[in-house]
């Protein structure tokens, strides 16, 4: 392509530069612990998807590298502005299994109450915000509560991560001018294929802002480029921009199997380890799903709930209409109806 990346994890988990790591044998077990849980779970959800029971499911397995090592570079306090391929950070930033699969079959456990597209779930403990189905949106979301930080004194900083169709929208430019204007603790974090031109990165430094292209299938090199522009915010340089890219040959590759060689390596796994973790994921995500399946449909006046304090009469009248049409809607018998 004719750019340098940063690339850090080489297929020989020797060769790999461990000195220049920002993030902690912690931090990379976790990393390495996500990614895995992450193609388990998306097996899953594909699966139900296959079999008709789930209507819209986007696969986020050619994000996980990159979504996965972001989410780990941040801290606790910080905000995640995350696309719909963002399964693995949501699963970082502490999201449930339960949770997860609910939004994704519209159960009756759902915590979004369904009103969000399956796929599109959010964790406000982990300041993790719900996707939007509108691309950039996430863009100047990340930029606002940035600067509100700053406002505030707090060092903490908001990242968004998106993709280059995002970069077509009025969004992109209104949040990078903000952020770059008011030199608010933002990161912006975009996917792209390599084949942008021109890259992502250089529209970023039209408006002055400082960007890095690291290798997108490399979650080292994603996790130190966000640790780097985390430390660069909150000392008060300002918003970045990091081009993650990935080769359209490889969006399929297995980011846990990349990384495995090297926490082998770095004595934090070996094959014992995971046997017995591969196996626990599977039991979780199955017994996640038995929970979320006997918990039955969620119900559509539900989503008229927690809109007002006290229903008014047109919401009043519009719950006894849906209690009517559910009431005369057939149910399936055969257990796949969640």
């Amino acid at each position: 392509m004719g750019r340098q990346l940063l690339s850090l994890l080489s297929a020989d988990p020797e060769s790999t530069e461990a000195s220049q790591l920002l993030v902690d044998d912690g931090q990379l077990r976790a990393l390495y612990e996500t990614l895995t849980l992450t193609r388990i779970l998306e097996d899953t959800a594909a699966r139900l998807h296959g079999e008709g029971r789930v209507g819209f499911f986007v696969p986020s397995l050619p994000a996980a590298a990159s979504s996965a090592a972001a989410a780990i570079a941040l801290q606790d306090g910080d905000w995640l502005f995350p696309s719909f391929r963002d399964t693995a950070a949501y699963l970082a930033r502490g999201g449930r299994i339960d949770d997860y699969l609910a939004q994704l079959l519209g159960a009756a456990s759902d915590p979004l109450m369904g009103r969000q597209l399956p796929g599109h779930g959010s964790l406000p403990a982990g300041r993790f915000v719900a996707p939007s189905g509108a691309a950039g949106t996430q863009i100047q979301q990340a930029a606002g509560v940035a600067l509100g930080m700053k406002l505030r004194g707090q060092e903490q900083v908001a990242l968004a991560i998106f993709g280059p169709a995002a970069v077509a929208q009025g969004a992109f430019h209104t949040g990078i001018n903000a952020a770059v204007r008011h030199q608010a603790p933002a990161i912006f974090l975009c996917r792209t294929l390599g084949s942008e031109q021109p890259p992502v990165a250089g529209r970023g430094e039209g408006y002055g802002l400082g960007t890095e292209l690291v290798d997108g299938r490399d979650c080292l090199a994603v996790a130190n480029a966000v640790a780097r522009a985390r430390q660069q915010a909150i000392a008060g340089g300002g918003p970045i921009l990091i081009e993650a890219v990935v080769d359209g040959d490889e969006l399929e590759q297995d980011a846990a199997g990349r990384l495995r060689g090297f926490v082998e390596h770095r004595g934090l796994w070996d094959a014992e380890r995971e046997e017995a973790f591969v196996q626990r994921c599977k039991d979780r995500v199955l017994d996640a799903l038995e929970v979320v399946e006997s918990a039955g449909p969620g119900s559509a006046e539900g989503l008229l709930d927690h809109v007002w304090a006290a229903r008014p009469w047109m919401l009043q009248e519009q719950a006894r209409h849906l209690g009517q049409r559910e009431a005369q809607a057939p149910r399936s018998t055969e257990g796949g109806d969640v």
